[in-house]
């Protein structure tokens, strides 16, 4: 039970395939914890970067939609965006 626990954990954590077969390969060494800690170290700096990026993303929807006009054609928040396009 506790291999399937570390493999959804991981899994929701956003760990590759190898990363999780790596664990799990070590699993009866001394050393898991240590590869977990390291893992788990290296992963919090990616995880803090979608947590920033779907932060932004979440803004835009909401400056969007307190724009309120409606209308895409004239819509000065998409035309403000078309520079970032390309």
């Amino acid at each position: 039970m506790r291999r399937v626990a570390l493999i959804r954990m991981s899994q929701r954590a956003g760990f590759t395939l190898a990363e999780i077969r790596g664990l799990l390969d070590s699993s009866t060494t001394r050393g898991t914890t240590r590869q977990w800690r390291a893992l788990a170290e290296r992963k919090l700096p990616e995880l803090d970067r979608v947590v920033r990026q779907t932060q932004q993303l979440r803004d835009a929807v909401a400056a969007c939609l307190a724009c309120g006009c409606m209308n895409f054609a004239d819509c000065e928040l998409l035309s403000a965006g078309t520079a970032d396009v390309g």
